[in-house]
């Protein structure tokens, strides 16, 4: 009788570590460049903001293709490669002069976001790890909720004491000594698709190609796009959102603080109650959250303290949705070609979060005042639970057929 299979803990933990290196040089640390860069050389916020949502445009691009190589065993290939292509544009950002040259290296760096993130990182760990995956991607999303606590502070610290120039050559450093390093080393040899991690068979299942077909798969992607719609547009504009609705800057300011937080909050909550509640009852429970912060926000009295359950509220939905949207599709679509399938919903997710900053702006420019922005994102959070049952309702119907038709006659 074999013994079950271990967690390999040492190539979960590398690998998060890369992932929170990732996100924290290439995803968040880009505002702090926007001021020195903009007195430097003269360019306006928006023209170096519409550079970045260039990038998540172009990741959305290729979250396809690469989910497809994964799954086809090119994981330590794709992940080495993203992170050397990271460095190699961190490198020529740093000596940048013209805006057109700016403009191609987010584009470049779109490919590499699309990856180093969680996505790939999923896949990868899905392909190693077999039936293991869940521990394994829920640690690494509690792992790279740090990557803006982390990277925020000491890119701010290498662009004071060392100019936005050379704190970019640091970052470039980070991608290739270590991320490029650990994906090289740590990332084994593609499995046969036969198999997983415990040597044993992987059970049929449908190719992403089939999961296409289905309902439930559209009105995931649905649910998906709407969340990630309210979370990428809205933290733009929520500091302004709460000083208009009569919030002193400085309670604005520790509001938003309290996103970040809640982020892994929630994840840690959700690792420990999955057993209990099931992923299908954690994502309703994760898409509630969203609804109740946005129906408490516009009861709120301008300096409430409640204005810190809205960002707890908020921030833990914002989390607990990433382990969601990793860990439900398999379960629900089936475990085969999982890095392509969550490349498919990556895809039209990143396509509307790249352009949700200026929807939410252009709104707020057209009505006179942040109080279309809450009702949209209310009335967005309302849809994204609505597809999200109408999910968990067809899936039921597939798994009980004979239900079906009985309720039918």
């Amino acid at each position: 009788m074999s013994s079950p299979a271990r967690m390999p803990w040492a190539f979960v933990s590398s690998l998060s570590l890369t992932v929170l290196i990732s996100y924290g040089t290439i995803f968040y640390a880009f505002a702090l460049f926007v001021d020195p860069m903009g007195r430097e050389l003269g360019w306006g916020k928006s023209e170096l903001t519409a550079a970045y949502s260039l990038a998540l445009g172009t990741s959305a691009l290729f979250a396809v293709p690469v989910g497809r190589l994964i799954d086809l065993g090119y994981g330590r290939t794709v992940m080495t490669g993203g992170s050397v292509l990271a460095a190699v544009l961190l490198a020529l950002w740093s000596q940048v002069e013209s805006y057109p040259a700016f403009v191609l290296i987010w584009a470049g760096l779109g490919l590499s976001m699309s990856s180093v993130f969680y996505e790939p990182g999923f896949a990868v760990l899905a392909r190693r790890l077999g039936f293991l995956a869940r521990r394994g991607i829920t640690f690494m999303t509690l792992v790279a909720g740090f990557a803006s606590t982390v990277f925020i502070p000491l890119t701010h610290l290498l662009i004071e004491h060392l100019g936005w120039r050379n704190a970019l050559l640091v970052l470039a450093a980070f991608n290739l000594a270590i991320c490029a390093v650990v994906h090289a080393i740590a990332i084994p040899p593609a499995l046969k698709a036969s198999q997983h991690a415990s040597g044993q068979p992987r059970p049929l299942t449908p190719s992403a190609r089939h999961v296409l077909l289905k309902a439930s798969f559209w009105c995931f992607v649905a649910s998906s796009v709407l969340q990630g719609l309210i979370a990428a547009g809205l933290p733009i504009h929520l500091i302004p959102l709460l000083t208009e609705n009569g919030y002193s800057l400085e309670m604005a300011v520790i509001a938003f603080s309290i996103i970040g937080p809640a982020q892994v909050a929630g994840r840690m909550t959700m690792a420990m109650g999955e057993r209990a509640f099931g992923m299908k009852g954690i994502g309703v429970v994760t898409l509630g959250l969203g609804v109740l912060a946005f129906g408490l926000l516009p009861l709120l009295s301008p300096g409430s303290w409640l204005v810190a359950a809205f960002a707890a509220l908020f921030g833990a939905s914002n989390g607990m949705m990433t382990i969601v949207r990793a860990l439900l599709p398999p379960e629900m679509f089936g475990r085969e070609s999982y890095g392509t399938v969550q490349g498919m919903i990556a895809m039209p997710v990143r396509l509307t979060t790249a352009a949700a900053p200026f929807l939410f702006g252009a709104l707020w420019a057209w009505w006179g005042s942040y109080a279309a922005v809450m009702v949209l994102c209310l009335g967005m959070s309302f849809c994204s639970l609505g597809f999200f049952l109408v999910v968990l309702l067809l899936q039921k119907r597939r798994e009980n057929p004979e239900n079906s038709l009985a309720l039918d006659g």
